[in-house]
């Protein structure tokens, strides 16, 4: 605490430094005694020796240097591993390039060199987030502004546009899985596509978690590929997603492990792993499309537009809390051809419209 009442009944003031990374005494920044009568003596002084910290440790303090403590100290750190690492990669450029300026020094003509042709817009959160917690005053206000702050910089469509795979298709990837990769794979492959499970859900699926009586599958971990840990579901949230006809003829295959997908090497598969058997699968099946787009945004758009599922349901089952907003806005876009049809179909099962001569 940087205000404390002492036995003796007298209040002791302290600043947090952040060049050395200590809380020290008033006394030694701004001199007088280090203890005061009162608490509103004590939080006087504390603001005075705040201020007088404040120019000489802003020029002392390095991009580089807050960096280093930005990616190490507790205090600052995400609640989840792979968030911290996420950051540390993506602002490593950045202190690469600028980390010997004083940190109160980036200014806009910084962030206009660093954005110039846009190859770095996917660091801005990263960055904004660690010039956040520089203006802070658990950082000790070492900005006075957030250079990244604002900036208007679109994220652009996303993946809402991208097709995903005919039904055909994805089951042409997964017979070109069972021939060149691994029976495992295969069944991971079908399993994603007709449940949408996430990747790293599926990487920690184990058969316990596996009702084939009720045609749950129960969600309670995922495998990261940042950590290379298990940890609990995005957001944390555990739930419950449908055992689909296809997926539960895909997960009840035979196998050893206590996975139920398990490769010949080691005892779950990783991303790393998949990621070597699925670029020689979809090659052989002649699809260009990544593996979410197979997967995950093919099991949304499947439930949508052939099985003609209701948004919020979908969500549901995909694990989202927000209603259905997202399945409309990404997953679920209706295929157009589709949607045509079934205006076409809904005009011929319809005898109450009454047709009027124009002669």
């Amino acid at each position: 605490m940087s205000i404390a009442k002492l036995p003796s009944g007298r209040w002791r003031a302290q600043v947090y430094d952040s060049v050395t990374g200590k809380n020290l005494s008033v006394s030694k920044i701004i001199g007088g005694p280090g203890t005061f009568a009162t608490k509103t003596e004590a939080k006087r002084a504390r603001e005075q020796a705040r201020g007088r910290l404040r120019e000489p440790r802003s020029r002392e303090v390095t991009v580089a240097a807050f960096w280093e403590r930005w990616t190490t100290d507790p205090l600052f750190a995400r609640p989840k591993d792979s968030t911290n690492i996420h950051n540390r990669e993506r602002t490593g450029a950045f202190v690469e390039r600028y980390g010997a300026r004083r940190i109160d020094q980036v200014d806009d003509e910084i962030v206009g060199e660093w954005l110039a042709g846009g190859k770095h817009n996917g660091t801005v959160p990263a960055l904004r987030a660690m010039f956040n917690d520089a203006a802070s005053a658990k950082a000790g206000r070492l900005v006075r502004h957030n250079p990244f702050a604002r900036l208007g910089i679109s994220k652009g469509p996303g993946r809402r546009h991208e097709q995903p795979p005919s039904e055909e298709q994805v089951w042409k990837l997964v017979r070109c899985a069972r021939e060149l990769a691994s029976p495992s794979f295969a069944a991971w492959l079908q399993v994603a596509a007709f449940t949408g499970l996430r990747p790293g859900e599926l990487d920690a699926l184990r058969r316990t978690n596996v009702d084939l009586d009720h045609s749950r599958i129960l969600v309670v971990e995922q495998f990261s590929a940042k950590t290379r840990t298990f940890t609990l579901p995005k957001k944390g949230l555990t739930r419950e997603a449908p055992l689909t006809d296809p997926a539960r003829e895909a997960i009840t295959a035979p196998a050893e492990s206590k996975f139920c997908f398990a490769p010949i090497r080691g005892e779950h598969w990783t991303a790393s792993a998949r990621a070597y058997h699925w670029k020689a699968v979809k090659v052989a099946a002649g699809w260009g499309g990544s593996l979410y787009l197979a997967t995950r945004h093919f099991a949304g758009w499947y439930m949508v537009n052939v099985l003609d599922v209701p948004s919020e349901d979908v969500a549901i089952a995909l694990g989202h809390t927000d209603g259905g907003e997202l399945v409309r806005r990404l997953y679920g876009h209706r295929d157009h051809g589709r949607a045509l049809d079934r205006v076409t179909a809904a005009y011929e099962r319809t005898a109450s419209f009454t047709q009027v001569s124009l002669w």
